[in-house]
């Protein structure tokens, strides 16, 4: 009789661990403290090596998503995975691959590497004028801790802008690489751009918890852009004592 209550109990056992094991992504991922902006659709997998076909946050799509979940992180109810997204030999995607835990506070971030494109982006920017922009943004995080409620805490990365280009009267002009620091800044993601580069520009960008940005700096656009760069460069006002247009919105 105990012989056969031992193995019972022992059989009880592997058929719980076999149904965690196997425990389908569609079925956890409705149960979880996700952020509210966070929507998930074609899941498929186990919740431990996980698909969807699409991941939006804010706005931002996130094609052919996989995933590996931490055991032990879930039992904290956090969620510390592994992420890779897109293709990054598809330009109009956005591409992601790096380990990300995410609580129902905060997010956080290590060797994050991130390529969305020009135009993605452009839109999320509160541009005096419109612009038409191509390329893409590399964004490099060593580390990043952000807060939903009070913003940015640490951030530790880089960012450039390749092969920019913006549309033209009847043509695309290039305007070569853009490179970036990002930093954290009285709990402001804080991005900014030094020269040299072909708009010459020295700027900072600070993004608030609330997603609103505050662009300061100035720029002087190179000789050997065309005329219509410098033309459309006169909506931003006078140019100063040394040539440079200021950047404030």
């Amino acid at each position: 009789m105990k012989s056969t209550l031992k193995w019972g109990s022992v059989c009880l056992v592997i058929y719980f661990v076999f149904l965690i094991v196997k425990l389908p992504a569609i079925v956890v991922l409705p149960k979880l403290q996700l952020p509210p902006d966070v929507k998930i659709s074609g899941v498929s997998g186990t919740i431990w090596h996980g698909h969807a076909q699409r991941i939006t946050y804010q706005g931002l799509p996130l094609e052919n998503v996989n995933w590996s979940l931490s055991f032990l992180s879930l039992l904290l109810q956090d969620i510390n995975l592994q992420l890779k997204a897109g293709n990054i030999r598809q330009t109009e995607q956005i591409a992601l691959n790096g380990q990300l835990q995410i609580s129902a506070d905060n997010i956080q971030a290590s060797n994050l590497q991130a390529y969305i494109p020009a135009d993605i982006a452009m839109m999320s920017l509160p541009l005096p004028i419109p612009v038409q922009a191509e390329g893409r943004f590399k964004v490099q995080l060593i580390t990043a801790d952000y807060d939903y409620s009070t913003g940015c805490q640490t951030l530790e990365g880089q960012g450039q802008w390749l092969n920019a280009k913006v549309a033209g009267v009847g043509n695309t002009i290039g305007l070569g690489n853009f490179n970036a620091t990002i930093t954290c800044q009285q709990q402001q993601l804080l991005l900014t751009v030094k020269e040299p580069n072909s708009l010459g520009l020295d700027a900072q960008v600070k993004v608030a918890a609330n997603l609103q940005f505050n662009v300061t700096g100035r720029f002087k656009p190179s000789t050997e852009l065309p005329k219509e760069v410098h033309q459309a460069a006169q909506f931003f006002g006078k140019q100063d004592s040394k040539g440079y247009y200021s950047i404030t919105f």
